[in-house]
């Protein structure tokens, strides 16, 4: 079950407590973002651009994989999670056939 948009911005919230992170500005700016996009990916507004992946899960000091479980992206649940993979700067996803 893939989490709702409540559910996204919840653990958001959540997480940047946990972190002492008080606003989404100080977190933007962690993640080298701005706060408009973070909240839009947060509610499910909008899908995260690929370079912006994992500078914003190492912003929240969390996997890429828990970051794309938290927005909604993937489904925790499912027994096939996707194959994250690093190359140089950039990464790919590539999810196991049926």
């Amino acid at each position: 079950m893939h989490a709702t948009p409540e559910q996204s911005f919840a653990w958001l919230r959540y997480r940047m407590a946990a972190m002492g992170i008080n606003t989404l500005e100080e977190l933007a700016h962690r993640c080298e973002s701005d706060k408009g996009n973070i909240s839009r990916i947060f509610h499910q507004q909008q899908r995260p651009r690929v370079d912006t992946i994992e500078p914003l899960a190492r912003g929240l000091e969390v996997s890429v994989y828990e970051l794309l479980v938290r927005i909604g992206a993937v489904d925790p649940y499912d027994s096939r999670p996707p194959i994250v993979e690093q190359s140089g700067g950039s990464y790919t996803f590539t999810w196991p056939k049926p």
